[in-house]
């Protein structure tokens, strides 16, 4: 719950608001937590504004950036997404994904203990081959691969943790201040020259 907010004074704090978030950007599935960029203007989109996987009123290559905490977990085509996403953010700009973790947040379970409407799980360590599902995705193995197809480089992948318990049972930690999610910053391609 709230995990932009949660995360803005580290984000701050590791400088990527003046990295990645800076200039004109979109929060996909924002709802009420809406990121607040100190020098970006932001607009947010949620399911009033149509579909978050396809953004078909967003114009090609106009953003600086694409923001989206815990959105991508809950589209029907995680490669259709991508491929709108990459596509509304112009070259050398940047995507900036949050996904849960599967094991922290999911605890390994499936369909999701916490989430009902989850339609995919993510996690740096788990390969697809061990729950045996198309939505699960790994990052390295699956997800990589298709930012490359879609002329974007993964700069950085991690795990964020802050607050988790690691020994506490199945309880969903994120309801308070914990953080039990996978941070994906990638940058579309410049145009060669």
């Amino acid at each position: 719950m709230n995990e932009t907010s949660k995360c803005h004074d580290s984000r701050r704090a590791r400088g990527h608001f003046d990295r990645y978030l800076s200039g004109r950007g979109i929060d996909v599935g924002a709802g009420s937590d809406v990121l607040k960029a100190p020098d970006a203007q932001v607009r947010a989109w949620d399911l009033p504004d149509g579909d978050a996987q396809v953004l078909a009123t967003v114009a090609d290559g106009q953003l600086d950036f694409l923001y989206s905490s815990h959105c991508l977990e809950h589209v029907r085509c995680v490669p259709t997404a991508l491929t709108n996403w990459t596509r509304v953010v112009r070259p050398g700009g940047h995507l900036y994904v949050v996904v849960p973790d599967y094991e922290l947040y999911e605890k390994m379970k499936w369909p999701s203990l916490f989430n009902n409407d989850h339609k995919q799980t993510f996690s740096t360590r788990i390969t697809r081959a061990m729950p045996q599902r198309e939505n699960h995705w790994h990052i390295d193995q699956d997800l990589r691969p298709l930012f490359i197809e879609r002329g974007v480089e993964l700069l950085e992948c991690e795990i964020e943790d802050a607050g988790f318990d690691y020994n506490n049972g199945p309880a969903d930690q994120t309801r308070g201040a914990a953080l039990a999610q996978i941070l994906l910053i990638a940058r579309k391609r410049p145009v060669a020259q």
